[in-house]
């Protein structure tokens, strides 16, 4: 499951999946990572449901 996070005022950037985010920017991370001091937690984010693929059968 991710996690809508903001970076927190007087951080340092932070660097996640080799993109770096500057204070006040919104990220997703992964729920676990959301805990870390340097992040404010906005919302959980669903995880979106897959459809599942109906096959069709062939008509004559």
């Amino acid at each position: 499951m991710k996690t809508l996070v903001k970076v927190k005022e007087n951080s340092f950037p932070v660097r996640y999946n080799d993109e770096v985010y500057k204070v006040g920017e919104e990220l997703e991370v992964l729920s676990e990572h959301a805990e870390h001091p340097s992040f404010e937690i906005l919302s959980v984010v669903e995880a979106s449901k897959k459809r599942s693929t109906k096959s069709t059968e062939p008509t004559e």
